[in-house]
């Protein structure tokens, strides 16, 4: 999301690494499942036992997390009986609330017990994913969270338990999101689509599309045509974030125009952060008049 730029780092999901106390805003339950797959197909690697604390409609069993991020047997690494003790479910309500009020001290107490249990059978981290978008009520709801979160990052730095807090941005004011993001070191987005030394290519929901990274030569075409097909299911506008592109040869600039002119049904593909050189490239060869394409604001460079 836009309001955590130049405030902490920004890592894919499957980057991060016991110790790490991270967060995810998401803004629809495609993104936080897209997110909590990789999650949960890392912690199973590297045999961590995962806490997840669920609210609403969440998962209740291991099988069903496994088949609402469409994570296949072979992905646990060991077939999906052998995930039943590997990965715990509390109700999220259940683990905030005593008596009415988010209790924070008794909310780190009881992860430091499981921390303990995950290390005396034998694994080797303990993964919390937990949605907090269920403990908005109760007394000063939003400042116990706050006073959670800090108490969180300061149990968890002997590097054992790896946290990542999943708020609904949807739920909560924008100032309320900007307190949450400094109260962790990171937050964690999806695993790259393409993640070569010269290209990441990594899927957007607010808006749809994708942000494409580093060099688009002939070397990576491939991977940039690949990556634009994930798109074609997607009804509606959709934004190719070029904001952070170092290179980008004529190829590929046909490649995303030509994309933008085979999308159906009148919608459009906004190429944003566009450097002014390409769009004066895009006017001289008349590629503008793409039906479909939409050129955004420039990058400023």
């Amino acid at each position: 999301m836009a309001l955590l730029q130049g405030t902490h780092l920004t890592v894919a999901a499957a980057d991060l690494r016991t110790g790490d106390h991270a967060c995810l805003f998401y803004g629809s339950e495609a993104e936080q499942l897209a997110v909590l797959g990789s999650l949960v197909v890392a912690g199973l690697a590297s045999r961590h036992r995962l806490l997840l604390l669920v609210g609403g409609e969440g998962p209740r069993t291991s099988c069903d997390l496994l088949d609402r991020c469409r994570i296949p047997a072979k992905a646990s690494g060991a077939g999906r009986g052998a995930t039943a003790e590997q990965i715990r479910i509390l109700d999220a309500e259940e683990f905030c609330f005593h008596e009415g009020n988010i209790e924070p001290r008794r909310m780190v107490g009881r992860l430091r017990r499981e921390a303990d249990r995950a290390a005396t059978d034998g694994y080797g981290g303990l993964r919390v994913i937990g949605d907090m978008s269920v403990a908005l009520r109760g007394k000063d709801a939003v400042g116990r969270l706050l006073h959670y979160e800090t108490l969180l990052a300061r149990e968890f730095r002997h590097g054992f338990t790896l946290a990542v807090c999943q708020y609904d941005a949807r739920h909560f004011e924008a100032s309320q999101l900007k307190a949450f993001a400094t109260a962790h070191p990171r937050s964690v987005e999806v695993e790259p689509l393409v993640r070569t030394a010269e290209l990441r290519v990594i899927r957007t929901y607010q808006p749809h599309g994708l942000r494409v990274e580093g060099i688009v030569d002939v070397h990576t075409h491939r991977h940039l045509r690949s990556a634009l097909e994930v798109l074609a299911p997607i009804d509606g506008d959709v934004c190719l974030d070029l904001s952070r592109l170092e290179f980008l040869d004529l190829g590929g600039l046909r490649l995303l125009v030509t994309f933008a002119g085979s999308r159906d049904g009148g919608s459009q593909v906004e190429l944003a952060g566009l450097a002014p050189h390409l769009r004066e490239v895009i006017s001289l060869v008349g590629w503008d008049e793409t039906p479909g394409l939409r050129l955004g604001a420039n990058d400023g460079h």
